[in-house]
């Protein structure tokens, strides 16, 4: 039976004393001097690769393919001049004005490799951040964290301590999360039984899966997405255009890399994988034709999670959620066996300074929706009309 969190729910006036350890809490009423500066992107990028939460979404790279570097704010957070954390933030902001809709998604950074977890950090952070946004600027400051077997408790103690509320939650929230910290042996003991059973029948097809290294791996992996797309008619709605700028990080640890699945010498499954951190995310997948019939992804996905059982800094490797699908449930929950979490998305955190910021910022969201809603619609009027005229 998978082991599925259930975030607990905090009264917003909840002291952020009750998630402290005794020594955090003895230190976490003293007034320290907490700041908030900005970076360039090659900076961020290298303060950030020393964090363990460390995802794509909170690098500068990933965010100004995805919004543009004259949207991007690269925020360092330090309390009596130590640096304790760190944030890229989305500035949508009004024409002319500091207000608007300031987005921090995954973040902030707070839990520095090869050091003990100080939520008291993770507080402060957030306590600056919201001088910053909300106070001075007169922003709508929307906060999402991670999914976080561990950490998601103490992240919303935290938000609702400073006033913060909670805002839409994603359609489909589940979070899959497989435990590679274990052995490969365990890991497959770990299993469901059915899982195994299609893995046992996947091996059996003389598949052959290898690293393939930047240009070569990036260039086979798309063309086989591009193919799938059109075998599928899917309405890609990823940010997978920005795949070719993650290559270039100057950071080679903020890299994704490229696994590839070969049945009779020609490529029938493909991932890319982010490792940065204590979390591997499975950011794209693509197959071919051959691959649910071959059980490729089976074969893949496990050879993957082997290799990252050797990687003593990665905790997790992160498959994403289900988008509604029940095949892709049972997929991804049979491979987090009997050890690996379900965790769910929280919902978006939001706080704004008065009631006009809270107006633009909620005007700007809802203009966003529309505008996604809209292309959907467009999306499915065309693939309809293709099948009524072929």
């Amino acid at each position: 039976m998978n082991n599925v969190v259930a975030l607990k729910h905090y009264n917003k006036n909840m002291a952020v004393s009750g998630i402290l350890s005794p020594e955090q809490q003895e230190t976490s009423g003293v007034d320290r001097k907490i700041t908030v500066h900005f970076v360039d992107a090659a900076q961020f990028d290298r303060r950030a690769s020393r964090y363990l939460d460390v995802v794509s979404e909170q690098t500068s790279q990933f965010t100004n393919s995805r919004w543009g570097a004259q949207r991007t704010e690269c925020a360092v957070v330090e309390r009596d001049d130590e640096e304790i954390a760190l944030a890229v933030v989305v500035m949508i902001a009004v024409p002319g004005t500091q207000r608007g809709l300031a987005i921090l998604k995954w973040g902030p950074l707070w839990r520095a490799q090869g050091e003990a977890p100080d939520v008291t950090r993770l507080r402060d952070a957030l306590s600056a951040l919201t001088e910053e946004y909300v106070t001075r600027r007169g922003c709508f400051l929307s906060v999402q964290t991670h999914a976080d077997p561990e950490f998601s408790d103490a992240q919303l103690a935290a938000l609702e301590s400073l006033g913060f509320e909670a805002g839409k939650s994603l359609p489909h929230p589940d979070r899959y999360l497989v435990d590679v910290s274990v052995t490969p042996e365990d890991l497959q003991a770990s299993l469901d039984q059915k899982w195994r059973y299609n893995l046992k029948k996947a091996l059996k097809n003389d598949l052959e899966i290898k690293f393939v290294e930047a240009e070569e791996g990036y260039t086979e992996f798309m063309q086989l997405y591009e193919q799938m797309l059109g075998r599928k008619q899917f309405r890609d709605t990823s940010a997978i255009y920005t795949l070719s700028d993650l290559m270039k990080s100057d950071e080679p640890g903020l890299r994704p890399v490229f696994v590839m699945v070969y049945a009779d010498g020609r490529p029938t499954a493909g991932a890319v994988i982010s490792v940065a951190g204590e979390r591997a995310v499975y950011l794209y997948g693509a197959t071919d034709e051959r691959a649910l019939r071959l059980k490729a992804g089976y074969a893949m996905h496990k050879w993957i999670a082997d290799w990252l059982c050797g990687l003593p800094q990665v905790r997790w490797y992160d498959l994403g959620g289900n988008d509604g699908d029940k095949g892709l449930h049972q997929f991804k929950k049979g491979f987090c066996g009997k050890t690996g979490p379900i965790v769910p998305t929280p919902p978006s955190y939001q706080r704004s300074r008065s009631t006009l910021d809270d107006l633009l910022g909620r005007s700007i969201y809802m203009a966003r929706d529309v505008k996604a809603a809209t292309s959907s619609a467009l999306h499915k009027a065309k693939a309809l009309f293709s099948e009524t005229t072929s």
